[in-house]
């Protein structure tokens, strides 16, 4: 291979949230050379909506368009291009980008919440891949950054250091925005599915932590709005202890799927625990539990400023009554005399 560029493959995805049906019958089983535990049903399985080939600012692009049931789209763009570290990629790639979510547009998915990743895949060389990181080590770190600059040799080093080696000529460098994965072989497709799923993981948690957020709102107003008709209140406190008791279920589901899916020292597991990390998927996962403590804490109080309030009027109610019924007694006591 030339050193004075790198050829390879760009796969550029975006991972979109939708309310429209997904259902397909062809499902994706990826093969990998690797070693990979074996989970039936429990990891998310891709299944495919359509190949199609599009023209992005006038290349030929091969796009995918894939679901993980129920609600969430993934539309891939790869291209082959002759040097991943030419100045003009990054501009490539934001027209994939754009591409990709121009295909999710037209599966419905909503345009503020997607998560977008990029991953350059290079094949067809010999030797150990660390060649390539010391030639080109600087150009990959801003590559996976998106930065044009020159970056510091600190966070260059910090950069390259995420990174996972399974063989003796093959490696892969995971960033936030991107990951290189070099194999001799081209055996990308494994990968790329578990940074797809850790993207997915993601946007549910940013989709989770804006539902929270939306919930407290509500639930806050319900808490200081006490003085309402009882019968409308208490069926707003029922909803909403029920929405919280579903919103509950569903996200230990997916935490149980977080953390069963992949476990031990198997490649694919360290792989995406490493992807995890990057990702910040536990901060997020800890921030969803402490809003969903809180959101309990505010239906509780809710639930029981309705209960308190209820037995007041109740109090009310019933001696009204009492006085009315004396009242009574004693005009028939009076009609009587």
């Amino acid at each position: 291979m030339n050193l004075q560029t790198l050829p390879g493959k760009l796969v550029v995805f975006v991972v979109g949230h939708t309310d429209q049906s997904l259902d397909t019958t062809d499902r994706v089983d990826v093969k990998s050379r690797q070693s990979a535990p074996s989970y039936p049903d429990v990891l998310p399985r891709q299944q495919i909506i359509r190949n199609e080939r599009r023209e992005c600012a006038g290349v030929p692009v091969d796009c995918v368009v894939k679901a993980y049931l129920p609600d969430a789209a993934v539309a891939e763009a790869a291209v082959d291009l002759g040097d991943l570290l030419a100045a003009e990629v990054l501009e490539f790639k934001r027209t994939l980008i754009t591409c990709c979510r121009s295909i999710l547009q037209e599966l419905g998915c909503d345009q503020d919440y997607d998560e977008e990743y990029s991953v350059y895949c290079v094949a067809g060389y010999s030797g150990d891949p660390e060649v390539f990181v010391g030639l080109y080590g600087d150009r990959i770190a801003a590559l996976l950054k998106n930065e044009r600059i020159v970056l510091d040799e600190e966070e260059v080093r910090a950069t390259l250091a995420a990174s996972l080696k399974y063989g003796k000529d093959d490696l892969t460098i995971i960033d936030w925005d991107g990951a290189f994965i070099f194999d001799t072989a081209g055996d990308f497709q494994g990968n790329i599915e578990l940074f797809e799923i850790a993207n997915l993981q993601l946007l549910r948690s940013r989709l989770l932590d804006h539902d929270l957020d939306e919930r407290l709102r509500r639930a806050l107003r319900i808490v200081h709005t006490p003085r309402r008709v009882p019968l409308i209140n208490a069926r707003e406190v029922r909803r909403a202890l029920r929405e919280f008791i579903e919103i509950r279920t569903q996200s230990l589901l997916e935490s149980v799927e977080r953390s069963i899916g992949l476990i031990g020292d198997w490649y694919s597991a360290r792989l995406y625990a490493l992807t995890a990390r990057k990702f910040h998927l536990e901060e997020w996962k800890a921030n969803s539990t402490e809003k969903l403590e809180a959101l309990e804490a505010a239906y509780t109080m809710a639930a029981q400023n309705f209960s308190v309030s209820y037995s007041a009027r109740l109090e009310v109610l019933l001696l009204f009554g009492w006085f009315v019924l004396l009242l009574l007694y004693l005009a028939e006591f009076l009609i009587v005399r």
